[in-house]
């Protein structure tokens, strides 16, 4: 039978942040990161998203793991209530909205936690003026969508600690499930919640039944992904590897890294950095230890460690946007400073005036900080690690609003100004994507194919005859100019020359 009991008597008192405070904070922030999305066209995963969405393409060749198939799914619907030629701009602001929820989501975690609406709604503001949070909030990524389902599950599982019952849990494993199909951070606190599961089975708080109900709700969820996974078996007839795929793709060496680190970890270092210019780790620190008296044991060790997880996953990730995988974390710091911020007001009148005072001082240093940095960058750094055409790195990777940010789209417009009649255009995975988008919305250069280097190497071996008239008969252009071994790989003799207007190389084959 099932018991009402919960597992552990919290130190902090019931409080509610409400409907109506839940909606104003989505409301305040989808303004604030729809105001100043990005209007156009992405670079690269991103512009990624909004061509796949645009064709239809539920699976990616990097692996499963890489597909997001129930986020292509809402872009989709975005593409069937607005049309084309507002698409890049909608997919942008679904990303703002979606982080909107999640930050609301947040504010009623923080205000349970804390057992004060004041720091809830306090700590969720300083994080969402947070770098990482605003910079994925501005453009098409997966990233807040799937800090909706984080959120939603950490609301129904701290609800399922203090409470347990088994509707709850099948409500946390359906969202789990959906989350999965948007992205596989879902996998994260999987573990977390099972263990805590079982554990209240064997105690007999919750009946055995209800993990086979939870089981089931888990499976209707990722229901999507797993039958993408099945099919992927049946077809290629190896199951194995569609389950490696579906779990880390072609990332496989990244995912289970434990040694090495991004040659690029300086700038995800920098730009992982400007989410803590605000008291919100200080407040964190003494939030955990003081987790176990404020919120009772069991809550205190199943956030505890999905914190732990969370963070040893980011820092261990040596991949070139690592940065942005930093989202989650700062989610689990936020709700840690929550509590923070709640003991030091019970303990101190002046000292709580003080971290207050600095809270809502950062509200405002964060956007004047980020507003300077790009000039600071340059003064102190000189040139930027990479450049991109028509866009200011410092600018792009520094300042999270890009509402006039518009380099990829400038970019692919130069393109089609630039290339011959029935082109084909070789470009790297960055500049890929946000052309064929383009493409795609414009209406535009129908004749042009655009195609990864990858893509037109495959066809070479896969279509000769194809390969061959492309070689022969259209006019080539590739960007940036190969290494001689890759330049041997795509064509057997060529001369490379860059056009007039610097943008691309002509790829001139020799007989």
């Amino acid at each position: 039978m099932e018991s009402n009991k919960t597992l552990e008597r919290p130190a902090t008192k019931e409080c509610r942040l409400g409907v109506p405070g839940w909606l104003g904070i989505v409301v305040v922030f989808a303004v604030l990161y729809g105001a100043t999305a990005q209007r156009s066209v992405n670079w690269q995963d991103s512009g990624s998203f909004q061509y796949r969405a645009l064709v239809g393409n539920y699976e990616r060749s990097l692996g499963l793991a890489l597909s997001h198939p129930l986020y292509i799914a809402l872009e989709q619907a975005v593409l069937w209530v607005g049309g084309h030629e507002h698409f890049p701009l909608l997919t942008n602001l679904l990303s703002a909205m979606g982080m909107a929820v999640a930050l609301a989501n947040v504010a009623v975690l923080a205000t349970w936690l804390s057992g004060r609406r004041w720091i809830g709604v306090l700590v969720t503001g300083v994080l969402g003026l947070g770098h990482t949070v605003w910079w994925l909030a501005t453009i098409c990524e997966t990233y807040s969508w799937s800090l909706v389902g984080l959120t939603g599950e950490l609301l129904l599982f701290t609800a399922f600690l203090r409470r347990p019952r088994a509707i709850t849990l099948a409500g946390l494993a359906l969202l789990s499930g959906l989350g999965l199909c948007i992205h596989n951070f879902a996998l994260l606190p999987l573990p977390v919640y099972g263990i805590a599961a079982l554990v209240l089975v064997i105690r007999r708080r919750l009946p055995a039944w209800s993990l086979a109900t939870a089981l089931g709700a888990y499976l209707l969820g990722a229901g999507l992904f797993l039958t993408m996974i099945a099919m992927q078996a049946v077809r290629e007839g190896n199951f194995p590897g569609a389950i490696a795929s579906a779990l880390v793709g072609e990332f496989g060496g990244e995912v289970t890294n434990l040694v090495s680190i991004s040659k690029y970890w300086k700038e995800n270092a920098l730009l992982s950095g400007m989410n803590f210019f605000n008291p919100m780790l200080p407040l964190a620190v003494v939030g955990w230890i003081r987790f176990r008296r404020r919120l009772g044991g069991p809550l205190a060790a199943a956030l505890g460690a999905i914190t732990l997880i969370e963070i040893l996953f980011f820092i261990r990730y040596p991949v070139p946007d690592q940065f942005m995988f930093i989202l989650p974390s700062l989610v689990m710091i936020a709700l840690g400073a929550a509590v923070g911020l709640a003991v030091i007001a019970e303990a101190n009148r002046n000292l709580r005036r003080a971290v207050v005072g600095l809270c809502l001082l950062s509200l405002a240093a964060q956007p004047v900080f980020y507003a300077f940095a790009p000039d600071l960058a340059r003064r102190f750094r000189g040139k930027p690690p990479s450049r991109r055409a028509f866009r200011d790195e410092w600018r792009y990777w520094l300042t999270p609003w890009k509402q006039n940010e518009t380099s990829a789209e400038q970019f692919s417009r130069a393109v089609c100004h630039i290339v011959k009649p029935d082109a084909v255009v070789l470009l790297d995975t960055t500049a890929l994507p946000p052309l064929q988008a383009y493409l795609a919305t414009s209406q535009q250069r129908q004749d042009i194919s655009a195609m990864s280097l990858k893509q037109f190497g495959a066809l070479k071996h896969d279509d000769p005859a194809m390969y061959r008239e492309w070689v022969e008969r259209r006019p080539i252009y590739i960007q940036p100019a190969p290494s001689e071994k890759t330049a041997k790989k795509l064509f057997e003799r060529a001369t490379f020359s860059l056009c007039p207007e610097g943008l691309l190389y002509r790829v001139e084959p020799q007989p």
